[in-house]
């Protein structure tokens, strides 16, 4: 049986996929001066864009640099402005982390599926795609995330049903 791209698990993974690579310049990466919020609204509610910040002789820090509604809504705070490794805790936390950085090395978007803690919730179940940006088209400067969180409710009832279908 054929695998399914990650892309084909949700519109708003093929949406931003699709988006980013009519905006790519030939044979380069989009930057973040590529990305216009105006020409995917949709998405807006589900992203966020995440800054690389190097770190001498240590992997890079990711600051989220903007926040879509939902995001903040899913974190149960604003998490604008701070570093990915300051709201994400846990024994889960370092994997998580790393799978964020894979793109930047690898240039290619990142795909994963897991649960999260939410404060004064559950464990909540999510997906979520890491794309690359790069202002100099090369070297991986911003990643732009879009997020499922199995508390979108059009999305709950198609994962059930999808994955049930799967099992």
């Amino acid at each position: 049986m054929h695998e399914r791209l990650p892309y084909e698990r949700h519109p708003r993974f093929r949406r931003l996929r699709d988006y980013l690579s009519a905006k790519a310049p030939a044979g380069m990466l989009p930057g973040r001066q590529h990305f216009d919020p105006l020409e995917v609204p949709e998405l807006l509610p589900y992203l966020s864009l995440v800054e690389v910040v190097p770190q001498p002789g240590a992997a890079p820090r990711l600051r989220i640099r903007l926040a879509g509604t939902q995001v903040v809504r899913y974190h149960g705070a604003e998490v604008t402005g701070r570093f990915l490794d300051e709201i994400i805790s846990g024994p889960d936390a370092p994997e998580i982390i790393a799978q964020c950085l894979k793109p930047i090395i690898t240039r290619r978007p990142n795909f994963r599926r897991a649960a999260v803690a939410v404060p004064g919730r559950e464990h909540v179940s999510y997906e979520r795609m890491v794309f690359p940006l790069a202002s100099n088209g090369e070297h991986v400067d911003m990643l732009i995330i879009t997020f499922v969180i199995d508390m979108d409710e059009a999305y709950s009832s198609q994962a059930c049903a999808r994955d049930a279908l799967l099992a």
